[in-house]
């Protein structure tokens, strides 16, 4: 966006309605794919979502039985999911009792909240 010093007040005001714009988008796409999950919440739906966890937990629990561990960005990589999917998977599968989480390794990083959309970042 071009910078107007005469015009500074429309631009700011420009850029906040776009920004309000993005927003409601966002708001209004999740609600409409929570009403459309929501409406095919079927038995079929739940037993393929079901299997496909568990396909996804087994891989997770047998990397931690190979190595010990699991690094979620290459096994991410390898299955096909995001490493966000893999440490969550890998954290209930903790809960259930299917594999001891005993050490957790992390770095600082700043590259901002992973679950809001890149439009809104802009």
């Amino acid at each position: 966006m071009n910078i107007d010093i005469k015009d500074l007040e429309q631009q700011d005001m420009k850029a906040l309605v776009h920004s309000l714009e993005l927003v409601s988008a966002r708001i209004f796409e999740s609600v409409v794919k929570i009403n459309q999950t929501a409406s095919s919440n079927t038995p079929e739906m739940n037993a393929l979502f079901q299997q496909w966890v568990e396909c996804l937990g087994d891989a997770i629990a047998s990397a931690v039985s190979e190595t010990g561990s699991i690094d979620p960005e290459e096994l991410s990589a390898k299955i096909g999911v995001t490493p966000e999917t893999i440490i969550s998977l890998a954290l209930t599968l903790h809960r259930q009792g299917k594999i001891k989480i005993t050490n957790i390794t992390a770095q600082s990083v700043d590259c901002g909240n992973l679950d809001i959309c890149g439009c809104l970042k802009a």
